[in-house]
């Protein structure tokens, strides 16, 4: 197929760091490296078959190919096939090899590099009923770094079929479509690899299989697998932060000579004029790298609509270095052959081998045979990644969780007795409450203890809950979204305000750490302090007095998803609190900070949600549901009307905060004024004054009959995003048949805040990563 430019795929890995934690990098630098791919085919390959022909080795790919999309197939609607993990698929069914080592000192393995699995497996010592292999056996007891991981170990139950063993080690057993299988134990151990440059670098701790019982069609030049794929226990899950959660490849036209290069961290780093960027879509099986293929257009004319996904389904392709030939489903398939036939001035002939049903002979075209390029329309953009957080037990697709509104009936705060009123009155409190106390902290952010000055606890719009612990205990907290520490409280705790629900125990809790005054983490705290024992001690004042006082801890924080799903982010800190007075509600246990802080949850789950987070608030907070998106779940921001708003220029910290814990929005006295007087001429109604004395604009609606009609209000931000607020984001009703103007001043207090009323019925993004908030007009009580 000619071609006049060339144009990369960029696919952005979200991948995440070592299922065993943080990999040490005083061993591997940060800074990307690069290894040799070896195709199958070529005469560096063990398998190499020099009486091979070009089209025998195709007739062999295709068989390949075929085997690989039944597996993905199978794999795809019943993930959870008993042991047949591997389904159709056979152990020859791979295109690339790959060498590295193993184990300490270290022994070369060459194996497969297969971007369609996840557990790195080889063949270990002893092992007297396994296939044949000429390159010896490794030797775990020869290894000083070899470990065997338990049956107990978290990183044990990410093996879609793990059993525990005789001496309580995890187990595994994978099974192939032509009856092949590899037994053996899950086990950590130092992988290091040879880099294209002549460096060695070293990852200790990394998880592989260690195979002691095989079976089957393997190949005796090869000793086992390398599992690329996006699982959690594969390779590249594992290198995570190590290699920036990035890697890349480039496959040369010529498979038989020509090197390739499997890529990681910076030298992963793809860019240029060509290279186009396309979203993974998080799937079942996670293994599999999903992409939505829209169209495909030949020539750059008359596009077609590739079928989409079913609904429940992830993407509609699969992208997969270990198959040969691209697949598409039969309609498609034919449309576009329709479009090359037309475009091809050559000769149809019948494919000799039987496998494809458009050929043409080329025997009279004199090397000058001209073919269409075929496009093929990928969807999206897909932003970069940053971060650290180990996520060994979280998936990277993005999730899910309820905010739930204090008013809400499934609110613990809920007060069946409260009028429509009675809530604004008090929003109308609180929403003056947190403005004073962010234009505190801007005015003074040193200002000793007292870092929530004049806010005070009850001053909050939402609750979430969630686990803490091993085993996990529930948690209902505070979110807010201006303020950092997540702090609940714990035992002991002699002197705290009273809670329904039980103290957290961190010493019931297998993973719960104190973090020390050295550590780093310890200085992010605004007002941290060395405690008795070199523990990092917080004290948190409110503005009424209230107080909470505690450690910063490590802990594993879990979420119950939409889904259904439970995920697990380890090693998250936490505000241990063991002493705390004031105003708190007996209903809640503390507080999950969602600022921009770096203890914050959104800041602690890092590159894990690929620094992005969303929620969209409906217009009836006591019923409808609102939720809180992380990672691939909050980057669905878009639609008519979205629109990005840009961060404040250099040295500026722009003029207006967003924040879903303040229910009004507040604009200086000038602006206000001149909105108003606008908002007055748009309004054929009386004007009355507003029984609570809460607003300044109210209108008596009584004799509207339910169709008064108000005036649109949008703000313009920067970067030319015009947001329009309709009149249940602008106008409140503060009393029976009286609405109000749903902005107040912000003179006395000294800061602009874009509140929770104004941001209702939109879809709100936050990308920490790229520092823009995006907005779009939604339905959020039916998103």
């Amino acid at each position: 197929m000619a071609s006049s430019s060339t144009s990369s795929l960029v696919v952005s890995l979200l991948v995440l760091s070592s299922v065993l934690g943080h990999l040490p990098l005083h061993v591997y630098s940060k800074g990307g490296f690069s290894v040799e791919l070896i195709h199958r085919d070529s005469p560096d390959s063990p398998l190499y078959d020099p009486t091979s022909t070009a089209s025998s080795r195709l007739k062999a790919a295709v068989e390949r190919s075929r085997a690989r999309a039944k597996y993905f197939g199978n794999a795809i609607q019943n993930p959870t096939a008993g042991d047949n993990f591997y389904s159709e698929i056979t152990p020859g069914n791979f295109e690339y090899l790959m060498s590295f080592y193993l184990g300490s000192p270290a022994e070369k393995i060459v194996a497969i590099a297969d971007t369609g699995s996840d557990l790195i497996w080889i063949q270990c010592k002893p092992c007297d009923e396994c296939y044949h292999q000429k390159a010896p056996l490794f030797d775990p007891q020869a290894s000083s770094t070899y470990k065997v991981i338990s049956c107990n170990a978290d990183s044990c139950s990410a093996l879609p079929q793990g059993s525990c063993g005789s001496a309580s080690q995890c187990e595994y057993n994978y099974k192939y479509g032509d009856g092949s299988f590899v037994d053996g134990f899950l086990s950590g151990e130092t992988i290091s690899f040879d880099t294209i440059g002549g460096r060695r670098v070293q990852f200790p701790k990394s998880l592989f299989g260690c195979t002691h019982s095989s079976k089957g069609t393997f190949d005796e030049n090869d000793a086992g697998l390398v599992g690329l794929g996006g699982g959690q226990l594969s390779l590249i899950r594992q290198l995570g932060s190590a290699i920036d959660n990035k890697f890349s490849y480039c496959l040369p036209s010529d498979q038989t000579n020509a090197k390739s290069r499997l890529n990681f961290g910076s030298s992963a780093v793809i860019s240029g004029s060509n290279a186009v960027t396309t979203p993974l879509i998080s799937g079942t099986p996670e293994t599999f790298y999903f992409l939505n293929l829209e169209q495909i257009s030949v020539a750059g004319e008359g596009a077609v609509a590739v079928k989409p996904a079913p609904p429940g389904r992830a993407g509609n392709i699969i992208i997969d270095s270990g198959t040969t030939l691209t697949l598409i489903d039969d309609d498609t398939l034919q449309s576009v052959e329709s479009k090359v036939k037309n475009s091809v001035n050559l000769k149809q002939v019948t494919d000799p081998s039987g496998d494809f049903s458009l050929c043409f002979d080329v025997s009279g075209a004199g090397g000058n045979a001209k073919f269409p390029d075929i496009t093929f329309h990928f969807s999206g953009v897909l932003s970069s990644v940053l971060g650290h957080l180990p996520l060994h037990v979280y998936s990277k697709g993005g999730f899910s969780v309820e905010l739930i509104h204090r008013d809400s009936p499934d609110s613990p705060l809920y007060d069946p007795t409260s009028t429509a009123s009675s809530r604004l009155k008090a929003a109308v409190e609180r929403s003056r409450a947190r403005a004073k106390y962010f234009g505190n902290v801007i005015q003074n952010p040193t200002a000793g203890d007292n870092f929530y000055s004049e806010i005070t606890p009850g001053n909050f719009e939402y609750l979430m809950s969630f686990y803490l612990g091993s085993p996990a205990e529930k948690i209902v907290a505070i979110a807010d979204t201006g303020s950092d520490l997540i702090w609940i409280q714990c035992k002991p705790c002699d002197e705290c305000y009273h809670q329904k629900a039980p103290l957290f125990d961190p010493q019931a809790s297998s993973t719960y750490k104190v973090i020390s005054c050295n550590a780093d983490s310890c200085s992010a705290l605004p007002q941290g302090s060395c405690g008795s024992a070199s523990q990092c001690e917080y004290n948190y004042k409110y503005g009424d007095g209230s107080f909470v006082d505690g450690f910063l801890s490590g802990e594993t924080i879990s979420f119950d998803t939409i889904g259904g799903r439970r995920v697990q982010f380890p090693k998250s800190l936490f505000g241990c609190t063991h002493s705390s007075k004031g105003t708190f509600d007996e209903n809640d246990a503390g507080l999950v900070g969602l600022g921009g802080g770096q203890l914050s949850l959104i800041r602690q789950l890092g590159s894990a949600i690929d620094n992005k987070f969303s929620y969209c608030l409906p217009s009836d907070q006591t019923n409808a549901k609102s939720r809180l998106n992380f990672g691939s779940s909050a980057i669905s921001v878009a639609g008519e009307g979205a629109v990005a708003v840009k961060p404040a220029p250099p040295g500026r910290a722009g003029n207006i905060i967003i924040d879903s814990g303040t229910t009004l929005t507040l604009i200086d006295d000038d602006t206000l004024q001149s909105v108003e007087s606008k908002v007055k001429n748009s309004v054929n109604l009386k004007q009355v004054t507003d029984p609570s004395g809460d607003f300044s604009l109210c209108f008596d609606v009584s004799g509207a009959g339910g169709n008064a009609k108000f005036p649109d209000i949008t703000f313009h931000f920067a970067g030319g995003a015009p947001v329009v607020l309709h009149q249940s984001n602008a106008f409140v009703e503060s009393a029976q048949n009286i609405l109000c103007h749903a902005l107040i001043s912000s003179d006395a207090i000294g800061v602009n805040i874009f509140g929770n009323v104004a941001q209702r019925n939109f879809n709100i993004g936050y990308d920490l990563g790229a520092m823009t908030l995006t907005l779009a007009p939604t339905d959020c009580a039916n998103l």
